[in-house]
């Protein structure tokens, strides 16, 4: 037994046509609308118009702007005075920068020496006869003072001796300068003879 349930129902009738739905039409009247007012909207959102920028207020209190201000230009004034007595202020003298030179202790400049202290001497005598008959006293002298030795200050006493007394006495000198560090001689004739003197003695003046 086939028993059909009781909520579906079987029907072999055919679904009636286009003019049996009252619908339609008005579909698709509002369907073509639709279309219409999207390629409207679509059209002017193409093309939106130019929006206004809205000017924005500024809320900030402008300061205000400085004025400019203009230099005066210095003009020339000639003015005139008395005659004023400006002190006058010397600059102050430089503090030496090099240090005081110490005085070393020198050694005390050496005395000029005497002749009799720097001349050295030595002598030989003679007998001559002619001119006359006298000893002759022949003197190399040796210059070791700083100076030259010449007839101004270079003088020799010859003296003879008898019996402890002075018999003949001469003075000489020379007739050339000796350089200092150099040699020379020197001849003086003592009146009499050898045999006559104890002692003949050769003296250098100072």
């Amino acid at each position: 037994m086939n028993d059909e349930p009781s909520g579906f129902r079987l029907s072999s009738a055919r679904r009636g046509g286009p003019t049996d739905n009252p619908v339609l039409p008005f579909a698709v009247v509002l369907v073509f609308l639709a279309i219409v007012l999207i390629v409207t909207f679509g059209v002017r959102d193409e093309n939106p118009p130019p929006a206004s920028r809205a000017t924005p207020t500024s809320t900030a209190t402008p300061s205000p702007s400085p004025t400019p201000t203009s230099t005066a230009t210095p003009e020339f004034v000639r003015g005139e005075s008395g005659w004023v007595d400006a002190t006058v202020v010397l600059p102050p003298s430089p503090t030496p920068t090099m240090p005081a030179l110490v005085a070393y202790p020198t050694a005390a400049p050496r005395p000029t020496p005497r002749i009799s202290e720097c001349a050295g001497y030595r002598w030989s005598s003679m007998q001559v006869f002619s001119p006359s008959a006298q000893v002759k006293i022949d003197i190399r002298v040796d210059n070791r003072c700083p100076y030259d030795l010449g007839p101004n200050n270079l003088v020799f006493d010859i003296t003879g001796w008898r019996d402890g007394g002075r018999v003949q006495s001469v003075r000489g000198m020379p007739f050339e300068t000796i350089r200092r560090g150099r040699s020379g001689d020197l001849s003086i004739g003592l009146p009499g003879s050898m045999d006559w003197y104890d002692e003949i003695e050769v003296v250098v003046q100072d």
